[in-house]
């Protein structure tokens, strides 16, 4: 592998093959492997510890050529630490000066290789239909999409959707169990690569199980997508709802809005209407929130959350049920159940009201909906 003379010794861009210009490119299929660690956790806990992304490698194969077309390896600068420890050092393989010398933080490191991807004639902007795939989930739902947040960093559209490696392993060779790296490359009858650095072997790795597939007849059609907005939905009391795809947040700064707990579990997927912020005895909220998953795989990511943060405030998250989230979400839980006891009282949504609204003029325009009897 060799690094280019124009790059800092913390980026190396090896293009290893030809990439066509003409049209004929265009309805070609690129699948880019994707993988990143850490400063904190690895494997199957990544990304539970709120540790920053320090090291990523993107690999592109041309599926229909079957050969690697080039290869973006780049360690990030983290912003709240200054040191590796010895145990991670060893285990990840990292080199902690090209780390800290890098200068270039996850932003750049994103904009870096969007640049190569331009430069090469394979950004999807170009009509190229390049596709993410990752070992699993945690690369971009627990790593970067919640690092991206927290640093208000928007991603390319290439990062909202990404073939899920072992799934698709799954698929392919009718496995129920869920597999590893290692286990892959095992049921394969392929022999482990040498090589000290954690993020570049599991990248050669994934390489070699990828071209074991294609040549299989394998056919990667089908991406999962990534969440990217709340959509705003209406619970009623008779919803049927899985008892295991609900959490209870808490720990909620007052003013969080529906979007922002859906922001700080970014990555994942929640239901059309997902989100239930819960009152208190004085119609108030209280900080505290149900939150409804698509799936149960994607609670017991959220679950992992527990104590991550929202700015410098620490969020606990613990399971719910079903019924704690329409008791909430369907307008029959006691806080909101005692504040209507209230002579007089009613509750109304109000939806749209400009950002720098105050209490003044919420009164004012109910003032005005009551006057022509519209409530």
């Amino acid at each position: 592998m060799s690094s280019s003379s124009s790059l800092p010794s913390t980026t190396t861009v090896v293009p290893l093959a030809n990439v066509e210009t003409n049209t004929e490119n265009y309805n070609k299929q690129y699948l880019c492997l994707l993988y990143v660690i850490t400063a904190g956790l690895l494997d199957e806990n990544m990304g539970s510890d709120e540790q920053e992304i320090i090291e990523m490698i993107h690999l592109i194969i041309d599926v229909d050529q079957k050969k690697t077309v080039a290869l973006h390896h780049q360690y990030v600068q983290p912003i709240y630490i200054d040191v590796l420890n010895d145990e991670y050092k060893e285990k990840s393989g990292v080199d902690e000066g090209l780390v800290f010398s890098s200068e270039v933080g996850l932003d750049g490191a994103l904009k870096k290789f969007d640049s190569f991807l331009h430069e090469h004639y394979l950004h999807p902007d170009l009509g190229i239909k390049l596709t993410l795939i990752c070992e699993n989930c945690l690369h971009l739902r627990q790593c970067l999409h919640p690092e991206s947040v927290k640093k208000s960093i928007s991603l390319p559209s290439y990062y909202w959707s990404y073939f899920d490696l072992r799934f698709e392993f799954e698929h392919m060779y009718k496995t129920c169990e869920r597999n590893n790296l290692n286990s892959m490359l095992e049921k394969l009858n392929i022999s482990p690569m040498s090589e000290n650095n954690y993020c570049m072997r599991h990248i050669k790795h994934m390489e070699l199980i990828v071209y074991q597939m294609l040549n299989d007849g394998h056919h990667f059609e089908k991406p999962e997508c990534i969440m990217s907005n709340l959509q705003q939905g209406i619970c009623t009391l008779e919803d049927n709802i899985e008892e295991s795809t609900v959490i209870r947040a808490r720990g909620l700064p007052w003013q969080c809005t529906d979007q922002d707990v859906a922001k700080f579990f970014r990555g994942l997927d929640i239901e059309k209407g997902g989100v239930a912020l819960c009152l208190s005895s004085q119609g108030r909220r209280n900080g505290e929130a149900l939150v409804r998953f698509s799936t149960v795989e994607h609670r017991e990511l959220a679950l992992r959350r527990h104590k991550h943060h929202i700015g410098q405030r620490y969020i606990e998250v613990y399971k719910a049920s079903g019924r704690d989230f329409l008791n909430v979400a369907g307008g029959s839980n006691s806080e909101a159940h005692a504040f209507l006891q209230r002579d007089g009282q009613v509750i109304i949504r109000m939806r749209g009201l400009p950002f720098d609204a105050i209490s003044k003029d919420v009164v004012s325009q109910v003032i005005f909906l009551h006057r022509f009897r519209i409530i």
